[in-house]
């Protein structure tokens, strides 16, 4: 899956539901589904994804670019550390996730 700030042709800094809204309207209008299904699907699945704040929030957490969090569980076990390997494993989710932006 592309990138959905790419698709619908927004910065990840100027993504507010209003921009993300609008950018939605123009590309279905520059992509109908009758003339370009696939593109128009794209555009759809990428404004499903950002629609809202709590939206855009899964998708920094949980985006496929960042480790999965058997990954990141597996890479703590390895190092035997810290105590509490849950707080740590989400303490770095949320970094990669801010690193991110």
């Amino acid at each position: 899956m592309q990138d959905p700030y790419l698709t619908l042709g927004v910065a990840r800094a100027d993504a507010t539901d209003e921009v993300i809204r609008q950018a939605y309207l123009t590309a279905i209008r520059r992509h109908p589904a009758e003339r370009e299904p696939e593109q128009f699907q794209a555009v759809c699945d990428a404004y499903e994804t950002l629609k809202t704040q709590k939206a855009r929030l899964g998708y920094a957490l949980f985006d496929a670019d960042l480790p999965t969090p058997d990954e990141l569980l597996e890479r703590l076990v390895e190092n035997e550390q810290p105590a509490r390997p849950d707080i740590e494993l989400f303490r770095e989710v949320l970094r990669a996730a801010v690193g991110k932006r």
